[in-house]
């Protein structure tokens, strides 16, 4: 399965850009959360990667949407 991770940190940035892409990937789950990459308590990342099976794929937005290193 192709899960989509959408994240965004400010409250002005929309999510509907990301939705309409991760579609088209083919992303059959998506977990979406507005909340800064520096922030280390990231629950639907956490919840995202618990989730992943042998096989299984994640689609970001662009790579700083993974947050800082120091917050996986």
């Amino acid at each position: 399965m192709v899960n989509g991770d959408i994240r965004v940190s400010k409250t002005e940035q929309n999510q509907d850009q990301q939705f309409d892409s991760f579609n088209k990937a083919g992303c059959k789950k998506i977990f979406q959360k507005k909340i800064s990459g520096t922030f280390t308590q990231r629950q639907e990342y956490l919840k995202m990667i618990s989730e992943l099976r042998k096989g299984d794929g994640i689609v970001f937005w662009r790579i700083d949407s993974t947050g800082r290193p120091e917050s996986w």
